[in-house]
């Protein structure tokens, strides 16, 4: 069993940074033009419903991780083999965030540098804070979201005061009907980042308190924050650029606060935004990476989880600069391909067979489920 536990205050700091990570970078829900920001209220609704699934699970074996109880659900063999799917899931996502992040610093910041380099830095920093242990990624957690809550106000309270906002693009609202915002919120708003959350089925079993239902309450409420903040972002957004632009540039929040200019002294903070990005990127690649290191040593039966950093973490570096020619290539294949074919199956679709499996099993898995004393192994 883990050594270190989560309290109830950093997993729900977790959660947050987690959910805002990359997706307040790109722009999330804009197929649905001016009414984006309605999209991803109810991408953030169904990616609550995918959570609840994954607490059911959780609450039936609350000492093991996903790749754990798998091998409960299915035996040891199939269940490896369902654990190894989703460590590939996990590796894949945190390449595609790598490469978000090193195509925004390339874009804003470090424009002759190859991009490898960018992402080599990004990833021996997070390799560096692994090897010090989960413990250490969990409280720099904390530091992180002071700074990170610090700099948001700052950056609200700066574009409210430039007046830069015109509320007469977000109108009308639903003004080409519900069908369009249906059909751009769905499948892309609940599986990204909502049904991201699968992620937390390797950290449950960290969760120090013992009231099932308080971690769930809480996990609940930090997605609607979350999905309150991204919504709110993409407002402002296309409040400042208007829809057209909005859908059309790279980094919506960058070019909206690009445009920030009080008294011709206060202006150029998109390198602030650029900070905050890569700040709210560095903790979603590292819980990417821990989970796909916890899922690694689960299907390898490798005792020392150490062992497993180093290479996962220049698998990550290669894969993120392969997985596409361009960054266009690589967001277009992010909101159009990604989560039809792979989000839905590893989140939607498997999450449901393990629970209906587990309620066709339930008797002959009694021993394990709701047993706070059951072991890992």
């Amino acid at each position: 069993m883990k050594t270190y536990k989560i309290d109830i205050q950093q997993y729900f700091i977790i959660i947050v940074l987690f959910e805002l990570g990359s997706a307040i970078l790109v722009g999330l829900g804009m197929d649905a033009g001016r009414d984006a920001w309605f999209a991803i209220l109810l991408g953030m609704l169904c990616g609550m419903v995918l959570f609840l699934g994954y607490f059911f699970l959780y609450n039936q074996f609350p000492e093991m991780s996903l790749t754990q109880y798998l091998q409960v659900l299915f035996g040891k063999h199939v269940g490896k083999i369902f654990g190894f799917c989703y460590l590939m899931y996990f590796m894949y996502l945190a390449s595609r965030v790598l490469r978000d992040f090193g195509s925004l610093l390339l874009s804003a910041v470090f424009v002759q540098t190859p991009i490898i380099v960018v992402n080599t830095l990004m990833i021996a920093t997070i390799v560096y804070v692994l090897k010090l242990g989960f413990e250490v990624l969990v409280r720099t957690g904390e530091i992180i979201f002071s700074l990170v809550v610090l700099l948001g106000a700052t950056l609200a309270i700066l574009v409210l005061s430039a007046d830069l906002m015109e509320y007469n693009y977000l109108l009308p609202f639903l003004g080409k009907g519900f069908m369009p915002v249906l059909k751009a919120a769905f499948p892309v708003t609940p599986t990204f980042p909502f049904g991201e959350m699968v992620v937390f089925t390797m950290l449950f079993p960290y969760l120090k308190t013992t009231k099932k239902s308080k971690a769930l309450t809480v996990g609940l409420v930090a997605m609607a924050i979350s999905g309150v903040i991204l919504s709110a972002t993409v407002a402002m957004d296309i409040a400042i650029l208007g829809g057209h632009v909005a859908t059309h540039v790279y980094f919506p929040l960058l070019a909206a606060v690009a445009k920030i200019n009080l008294g011709e002294f206060i202006q150029r903070l998109d390198a602030l935004v650029v900070f905050t990005l890569i700040i709210g990127g560095f903790f979603k690649i590292s819980v990417f990476f821990y989970v796909a290191v916890k899922a690694a040593q689960d299907v390898f039966d490798v005792k020392d989880e150490k062992k497993l950093i180093g290479p996962i973490g220049i698998v990550l570096i290669l894969s993120s600069i392969i997985i596409a020619a361009n960054y266009v290539e690589h967001i277009t294949e992010g909101l159009k391909v990604v989560p039809h074919y792979i989000h839905v199956p590893f989140q939607v679709v498997l999450p449901a067979l393990f629970i209906l499996v587990f309620l066709m099993r339930r008797k002959k898995l009694k021993h394990f489920a709701s047993s706070p004393s059951t072991s890992t192994k």
